[in-house]
């Protein structure tokens, strides 16, 4: 599985030329990986975030540092550069770097988020974009290839890890950038017992998310349950698959993209492992 998704060309050890059935044989294999690495990470990233959609930008609210993204994009492209900015969601990200003129395209495999996009983004200045992560292919590449927030560990396998990283690589711009934001698993890592954290949701109610740990895989269960509206409580899991700094360096290796940069937050702080807010922002660039 993962030879298939390191994308190297079929070739016999020999040298000898390969025949069109090899090819063909290594094409459906390559496909069958691809299929899945976008099979179950992405339903339950998709169900997930189909359910805390209406919810989401009161989990999560604006804040003004989201323009720090921006002006740190303009260190590595120019003004009105484009930008694809993968799990764009409710528009979060995207729209404060639409406002300082970016042309920002927005990948999103749930419908629901991009419907609530397109409520906060009525003049439609984000191009949304409905598709998997993993096998993404927009047919033309991008000055800046955006992974924020912690998107890139929705993926919930190494095999989907990997295909979401040649699929970055297959967007970007031969001399554009890769930026993306993880966050240090070292807390996690050593959790014992499910840990609750409780999210008010304005005057609409309260979410209590209950997040456990299974380090041998690197995985995370999270559990959300919502109380809406004095209804009836609203349940939503998911999954994901925290990385090392160091795994995130190999998987660009495996992509072909070349590590210049980390920082623990968008003003370009040194990473050390030792910021509060545990940030790890990683800046790629394609091998020629």
């Amino acid at each position: 599985m993962t030879e298939t998704l390191l994308e190297t060309p079929p070739a016999d050890v020999t040298g000898a030329e390969v025949t069109e059935t090899e090819a063909a044989e290594a094409a459906e294999s390559a496909e069958a990986a691809e299929a899945f690495a976008g099979g179950f990470g992405a339903a339950i990233t998709e169900a997930y975030s189909d359910a805390l959609a209406e919810v989401y930008d009161d989990i999560y609210p604006s804040t003004p540092d989201l323009e720090d993204i921006g002006t740190y994009l303009l260190t590595l492209t120019d003004p009105g550069a484009s930008v694809l900015e993968l799990g764009v969601g409710t528009g979060r990200v995207a729209i404060p770097l639409a406002d300082q003129g970016f042309d920002v395209h927005g990948v999103e495999t749930s419908e629901r988020m991009l419907a609530r996009l397109a409520e906060k983004d009525p003049q439609g200045r984000v191009t949304p974009v409905h598709g998997n992560l993993t096998t993404l292919d927009l047919g033309r590449t991008f000055d800046v290839v955006l992974a924020p927030f912690n998107v890139l560990c929705c993926a919930t396998t190494i095999d989907e890890q990997i295909a979401m990283m040649h699929a970055v690589a297959r967007n970007v711009a031969a001399d554009g950038h890769v930026v993306v934001e993880t966050f240090d698993p070292s807390d996690y890592h050593v959790q014992k017992r499910n840990e609750m954290t409780t999210y008010p949701l304005g005057d609409r109610g309260t979410m209590i998310e209950s997040v456990g740990v299974l380090p041998a895989s690197q995985n995370m269960m999270l559990q959300n349950t919502l109380f809406l509206d004095g209804g009836v409580p609203q349940s939503a899991t998911t999954v994901m698959r925290y990385l090392w700094p160091s795994e995130l360096d190999l998987l660009g290796a495996i992509a072909r993209l070349e590590l210049v940069g980390r920082y623990s937050g968008w003003r370009e702080q040194p990473f050390d492992g030792g910021d509060s807010r545990k940030m790890c922002v990683s800046v790629f660039r394609p091998l020629a």
